[in-house]
């Protein structure tokens, strides 16, 4: 099914001058309201209100609080908490709360690039630091990842470090849509390079605690403390992305205030609310419980799924080492943007095309619900892609 004219412009033209639309969100923002299945989303199946007592926080405890403007950069409770999880490696006067990891990504491009600037970018991934960089008029090198394994292209990374000499090499770890990780020795590889040039490395790190085997290291316990800016959240491993609580961690001195400068230009402080809740749930004992929780998620999920594709001729599963979605390519067409459309408009199925990544010929399908609710949504999902299938043949 083709598209309309007017929605490949909202998907792939300029929103403002120099700023393209952000493909990803702009296709779930248009479709997931209203599509019946929605297999679109990456993050893990979010927690209820009543839910939250079960990981300490009081409920009624919120009532007595003032809706005030809280703190700009976050509450000095919830920075201690957000330090805790970098094992006090960056410290709490270098943490910035955000709402949500993207106003995260956006501050930091914003404060670290500037016009011309030189920069390597891990791709695919989120697809929401290249939009901003094309944006600022930065000069982006893109660091493609590959199939069958899509690992970040490290001896490629550190050809392009010394050949360019980057200002920042921006890199998604866990990727988005990959499911791949960095192991620490590519890490610290990766970090002597980019000390020896000057350049600091940026990771978004959104799914970190996801990884479904090896646990995976931050890039702020392998770098140097000016080397590195961490973006995080709660969004996507820990099921409360309502709260729209990130975070910007670094140990680079010269950009703590220069992000603060560019938030007030955006939302100011996060809501007090969320900082409370987020605040409350971040212990040490929660952060494991809720990324067990995600990887038992995942791991059903994925089950399900391998068992509802068996004999079934129609997608080739790229089983991730983390995150909570399978990157899977479509053999029998390459037009996975008309694949994506076609589903969504004839079955009301919502998942990601491949486009929106730049890299056609594959779906983005999210594998975070809860499994009895999977369940019904895969066994659909594949149903309506066989019958696409014959019908095109």
């Amino acid at each position: 099914m083709d598209l309309s004219e007017e929605l490949q412009k909202v998907l792939f033209g300029e929103v403002l001058d120099g700023l393209p639309y952000f493909c990803l969100e702009r296709w779930q923002s248009l479709h997931e309201n209203i599509a019946r299945v929605v297999l679109s989303e990456s993050g893990i199946h979010p927690l209820k209100l009543i839910e939250l007592e079960e990981y300490g926080v009081d409920i009624n405890s919120i009532l007595s609080l003032d809706i005030g403007y809280g703190w700009t950069r976050g509450s000095p409770e919830l920075r201690e908490r957000v330090s805790e999880l970098y094992r006090g490696i960056v410290k709490p006067d270098s943490i910035l709360v955000t709402n949500g990891s993207a106003e995260a990504n956006f501050i930091t491009v914003l404060s670290v690039v500037s016009s011309k600037d030189v920069v390597l970018v891990d791709v695919p991934n989120y697809m929401q630091i290249p939009g901003l960089l094309k944006w600022v008029n930065a000069k982006a090198i893109y660091l493609w990842r590959e199939p069958p394994d899509w690992r970040f292209p490290i001896d490629k990374a550190i050809e392009y470090m010394r050949s360019y000499r980057p200002k920042a090499i921006f890199v998604n770890d866990p990727n988005n849509p990959t499911g791949s990780y960095m192991k620490r020795e590519e890490l610290r590889e990766l970090a002597e390079e980019a000390e020896k040039i000057g350049a600091i490395l940026i990771f978004d790190e959104v799914y970190w605690g996801s990884e479904r085997n090896e646990p995976k290291s931050s890039i702020a316990e392998v770098a140097n403390s000016e080397g590195f800016i961490s973006v995080s959240g709660l969004s996507k491993v820990y099921g409360l992305p309502g709260l729209r609580i990130g975070w910007i961690a670094t140990g680079s001195s010269r950009y703590v205030d220069r992000m603060l400068g560019v938030k007030d230009y955006t939302t100011i402080a996060p809501s007090i609310l969320s900082d409370y809740i987020a605040s409350k749930i971040l212990t040490r004992r929660n952060i494991e419980r809720l990324r067990d929780r995600a990887r038992k998620i995942v791991e059903k999920n994925l089950e399900i799924l391998m068992e509802k594709l068996y004999k079934r001729d129609i997608i080739e599963v790229n089983k991730p080492s983390a995150g909570a979605y399978i990157w899977v390519k479509v053999p029998w067409t390459n037009n996975t943007l008309s694949l994506s459309y076609t589903l969504y408009r004839k079955y009301s199925v919502l998942v990601i095309p491949g486009e929106c990544f730049e890299y056609k010929g594959y779906l983005r399908i999210g594998v975070g619900q809860k499994p009895d609710i999977f369940t019904s949504n895969i066994e659909y999902l594949l149903n309506s892609i066989e019958d696409i299938k014959k019908s095109s043949h």
